[in-house]
């Protein structure tokens, strides 16, 4: 496959975007059957199991400790299977990029370094980043 192709197929794949990231519709679903498959296969398991070596009144209790057991496990297959495919670029933040940002944001530049002098830990946050420059210049630049 080329990488033209390769690059359609990737545009149409479709994407959602749940609790701040993006993922794969076919990815998510698969994800969420296994990891339903696998927490109420291990109830049932666990309501076939227990019975034979557990008191009556803990088997409830033991299968469903199995059932979230397989949870967890299925959620570290699903986070090995599906990995991340983002990519992060890491810009150097300059004012000219901070003035993109904030008006895809749509953000009061001014409103914003007012905030910065109000607020001592935002600042000193700023200034370990090697960003409170950016808003310096851009104030004096008002």
């Amino acid at each position: 496959m080329s990488s033209n192709q390769e690059k359609d197929s990737e545009k149409s794949r479709s994407f959602i975007e749940i609790l701040g990231d993006t993922v794969s519709e076919k990815q998510l679903i698969v994800s969420v059957v296994l990891s339903v498959a696998v927490s109420i296969g291990g109830y049932k398991l666990g309501q076939w199991v227990f019975p034979k070596f557990a008191d009556a009144q803990m088997v409830n209790s033991y299968s469903l400790l199995l059932g979230i057991a397989g949870t967890v496990g299925i959620l570290f297959l699903n986070s090995y299977l599906f990995r991340p495919k983002r990519v992060l670029v890491e810009d150097e933040v300059s004012a000219e990029n901070m003035e993109d940002v904030f008006a895809d944001l749509q953000l009061d530049a001014e409103e914003e370094i007012r905030l910065i002098h109000e607020d001592p830990v935002t600042k000193k946050e700023l200034e370990e980043l090697g960003v409170l420059e950016n808003f310096k210049r851009k104030e004096g630049t008002r």
